[in-house]
């Protein structure tokens, strides 16, 4: 298929979002790993990482429980390369206050299990975390779209380690600057093969959808994604599955919502009493000077 001469015919409104990580998973997760391969060698070149990967294997996405108290932890990816190297990729439209925390957590549980009795440390391969999230991790950080992280000195800015890889990619300030810009190829969305595949990901939020015909056009394996993307979306079955998981989200990003606006709700309350008490405390020692009087 020859997806540079050959136009796909995109029905957007029945597209379904990568962004849901049922369909991420079917798209990235399952049969061909060419797409995983494609967008994982784009993640590390943006970084002008020099790890070129040519076959993966991917493996159980479960990480295992270390006590009947802990709760079991669900990836979205879990893939191997072939010199052992794990990598873990997560996609999350929610719960985003603690997903840093969450994913050094998933980091470290997986390093970890991954030594095996009697094996040097030395010898133990690296775990990479690779997290999609749909805004800032970090409150008043200026939108970066991609941000990679290492264990480094602090004064010269050595590597400590190369165990430790994690890659935070902003989905949500992506958009805003493919919209702003009209494209992928000004400001911070410099046209990569990175910026493509994330142009493909959040289509649902791109404005100008020529973007995406023509990154179909360019780009022949992210056309193939597409339409397998295509074909999928118009499977009854899968789509059944995709909208029940879709309605997962929704809901609870909206007890979230719920949640958060109870917190402040609470939090204004406090301060009113508290600036209360203030006042009648005031009250109270004006009162006592005056009898005093």
């Amino acid at each position: 298929m020859d997806n540079k001469t050959e136009t796909i015919k995109i029905n957007y409104s029945l597209l379904m979002d990568l962004r849901v990580d049922y369909a991420f998973k079917l798209i990235f997760g399952t049969g061909d790993t060419l797409f995983l391969i494609s967008l994982l060698n784009a993640i590390f070149a943006n970084k002008k990482i020099p790890r070129i990967i040519k076959s993966l294997t991917v493996i159980n996405p479960y990480l295992e429980k270390h006590s009947k108290e802990d709760k079991l932890s669900i990836l979205d990816i879990r893939a191997q390369l072939d010199d052992g190297t794990t990598i873990l990729i997560e996609m999350h439209l929610y719960d985003l206050d603690d997903l840093k925390y969450k994913t050094i957590r998933s980091w470290a549980r997986t390093y970890g299990e991954e030594l095996k009795t009697s094996e040097a440390y030395t010898t133990q391969p690296p775990v990479i975390c690779v997290t999609f999230a749909n805004g800032s991790l970090d409150e008043g950080e200026s939108k970066k779209i991609h941000k990679c992280c290492k264990i480094m000195d602090i004064d010269d800015h050595t590597i400590f380690s190369n165990a430790l890889e994690l890659h935070y990619i902003d989905m949500k300030a992506f958009v805003k600057a493919v919209n702003e810009t009209g494209g992928i190829g000004k400001g911070e969305t410099v046209e990569t093969m990175l910026a493509s595949w994330l142009a493909i990901i959040t289509e649902k939020d791109i404005e100008d959808k020529s973007i995406i015909e023509n990154i179909c056009k360019e780009q022949e394996e992210i056309g193939m994604a597409v339409s397998a993307l295509v074909r999928l979306s118009e499977d009854k079955v899968t789509r059944q599955e995709y909208l029940r998981r879709q309605d997962d989200i929704m809901l609870h990003n909206k007890r979230a919502r719920d949640y958060e606006l109870m917190k402040q709700r609470a939090e204004q309350e406090k301060n009113r009493a508290e600036q209360a008490e203030a006042e009648n405390e005031m009250l109270r020692k004006r009162l006592a000077e005056l009898e005093t009087k």
